[in-house]
């Protein structure tokens, strides 16, 4: 499989592509404004925002984010740490083939939110190479757990890698898929 993944939310109107949060200042600054509020509850995450990655030296709010893991993988861990299903969400599963020239895999093993991104921490986007992953990494389970087991929910994402780009990623061959079905391989 040879997707990544985008959690489906409405598309700024006139597009028909993900873009990045810098783009929604102009195209519909409501939606800015309510996305750079979700920064402005820790300091980690105030400084999270003008942090720049390597590789395509952008700001963290001028990359689209998507995942190398299936979301089924996420939901799937999920139900099997807390016995209990998660309710359906869309996602885009956009073929890799599609992503711009400057895509990147950042995978956070020694930055600190917040802090600058460690070089080593991103690599270029291999598309000959690349493959989703149907598991989470160990790190996400883990995370999953320790939330399962203080009665917590959310962050399903974290400490999973991250596919980052400039943007825009297109849509037009993407296809919707819900991370409650299993992925079909073959």
């Amino acid at each position: 499989m040879r997707d990544v993944f985008h959690v489906r939310t409405p598309l700024t109107p006139g597009t028909d592509s993900l873009l990045p949060l810098s783009a929604l200042c102009t195209l519909d600054p409501d939606a800015y404004a309510r996305a750079m509020a979700k920064y402005d509850d820790t300091p980690e995450r105030r400084r999270l925002r003008d942090t720049v990655v390597p590789l395509i030296e952008r700001a963290w709010t001028e990359v689209v984010f998507l995942s190398p893991v299936h979301p089924h993988a996420t939901w799937r861990a999920w139900r099997e740490l807390s016995g209990r299903a998660l309710p359906s969400v869309e996602f885009w599963a956009i073929p890799a083939s599609d992503l711009p020239d400057d895509t990147v895999v950042f995978d956070r093993q020694r930055s600190l939110v917040g802090d600058p991104i460690d070089p080593r921490d991103v690599a270029s986007f291999d598309l000959v190479t690349y493959e989703a992953s149907l598991e989470v990494p160990h790190a996400n389970r883990e995370w999953l757990g320790n939330l399962v087991a203080a009665g917590h929910s959310g962050a399903w994402f974290n400490l999973i890698p991250h596919v980052l780009t400039a943007g825009p990623v297109p849509l037009t061959n993407a296809r919707v898929i819900s991370w409650v079905v299993e992925p079909q391989l073959g």
